[in-house]
């Protein structure tokens, strides 16, 4: 495209991804990136889902258009694990745990989870 392109034309790229991995979106943003920085004007549309990686792309567009029913943006992640640590504790079980640093693991099955 940036090849072909002038100044005066604009890109619409249609984007729809409701899962997606977050490292192959960020190349295709990187990508775009010449885009952005105003050689050519991009406007991404959303006509129903722009999640995770997704929505990383989305951003580097002048501008998104989006359908009023469409989910843009970051959708989080929900975990749940049961924790053994009281039933441990109960039985005087010590569980070890080794990392190489202090924030490595901070939620685990057999530790006390804080806040």
């Amino acid at each position: 495209m940036l090849a072909v392109a002038s100044t005066q034309d604009e890109i619409l790229l249609s984007l729809e991804s409701p899962r997606s991995f977050v490292h192959g979106y960020g190349l295709a943003a990187s990508q775009l990136e010449p885009l952005r920085n105003g050689v050519i004007r991009m406007k991404v549309a959303v006509a129903k889902v722009a999640a995770i990686g997704s929505y990383i792309m989305a951003r580097v567009a002048d501008r998104i258009v989006e359908a009023p029913f469409a989910v843009i943006g970051s959708i989080g992640v929900l975990a749940q694990i049961p924790n053994f640590h009281r039933l441990l504790k109960k039985n005087d079980i010590n569980i070890e745990l080794y990392t190489d640093g202090q924030f490595k693991r901070t939620l685990t099955l057999f530790g006390e989870n804080s806040e």
